[in-house]
């Protein structure tokens, strides 16, 4: 008996573990022809129909095909997209106890990701440690530097040394210290925060503020101590300088989640705009002294 396309739908096959079409549950009349769809289930059947032809195939993988871009919320450049939790406030004893690891972790491993790992440690009570004492470390080792400068001095060689003038030295220089130095860091920093914001950026100005501290406090107590030093100390200055340049990108990468090229520009317009300033206050200055030595008589 030959096979009819239109009767025999359901019926099970041969060896098929009682796999029937739809409408049909009973047995298939010997000699049919086999089924080429034997196994997979036709429309309706309930069953998986990967190639059916009847609808879109199902993915044989058994799981949702991967997507591919960028994640919600992440900027590509670096791959540090995702900030890292906050973390639990910390007391302020094992705050400081922590910070000359923290400094020799972002000076030994300069990255991006150095300073994701270390910014949810954020908080301003150690912002405020950090910049008294940087001001108190600095004003200390100024005075040293003064009083090497006095010593041989017209102060000390003719023995007209006023302990007085040391002192008032002394409290000018402090007081000078303790509001230059917060208020350098703030003007810096709000600057560089702003500019993160026009590309942009999603960081905080706190974690920002932390951030740049964890490698000015240390890199510039170094350029105080090799200030001592004549030459060297001046060229070792410049290198720690441009250093800092170099971790300041990495620290506003991790900040604000942005590219190399951005955070970079965040760093060097400042201080390209400063350097310009700086250019024609110099240039200025020289035009006027040329200028009053040619109406000189």
């Amino acid at each position: 008996m030959a096979w009819d396309p239109t009767q025999g739908q359901g019926q099970g096959q041969p060896g098929n573990g009682g796999q029937g079409q739809p409408g049909s549950g009973g047995p298939e009349e010997p000699g049919a022809p086999q089924n080429p769809y034997q196994g997979q289930g036709q429309p309706g059947s309930g069953g998986p129909e990967p190639y059916s032809g009847y609808g879109t195939p199902q993915n044989p993988y058994g799981a949702p095909p991967p997507q591919y871009g960028t994640p919600p919320n992440q900027q590509g450049g670096y791959g540090y997209g995702y900030a890292p939790p906050q973390q639990a406030p910390r007391p302020i004893g094992q705050a400081i106890q922590e910070l000359p690891s923290q400094y020799i972790k972002v000076l030994t491993k300069p990255s991006a990701q150095t300073f994701a790992e270390e910014m949810g440690k954020a908080d301003w009570g150690m912002v405020w440690v950090q910049l008294i004492g940087l001001a108190i470390i600095g004003t200390i080792l100024g005075l040293i530097r003064a009083a090497i400068g006095y010593a041989g001095s017209s102060f000390v060689t003719n023995r007209t040394f006023n302990p007085g003038a040391i002192f008032a030295l002394s409290v000018s220089g402090s007081t000078f210290s303790f509001i230059s130095v917060p208020l350098a860091f703030f003007i810096l920093v709000g600057i560089q925060y702003l500019l993160a914001k026009a590309f942009q950026g999603q960081g905080r100005f706190l974690t920002q503020g932390y951030a740049t501290l964890l490698f000015q406090v240390p890199i510039y107590i170094a350029s105080y101590i090799l200030g001592f030093i004549p030459i060297l100390g001046g060229i070792a200055g410049l290198a720690l300088l441009i250093y800092s340049w170099v971790l300041n990108v990495f620290a506003i990468m991790a900040v604000h989640r942005l590219s190399g090229g951005k955070a970079s520009a965040v760093v060097f317009i400042p201080i390209v705009v400063v350097a310009l300033l700086l250019f024609l206050c110099i240039f200025a200055i020289a035009a006027i002294l040329i200028a009053a030595n040619r109406t000189t008589p």
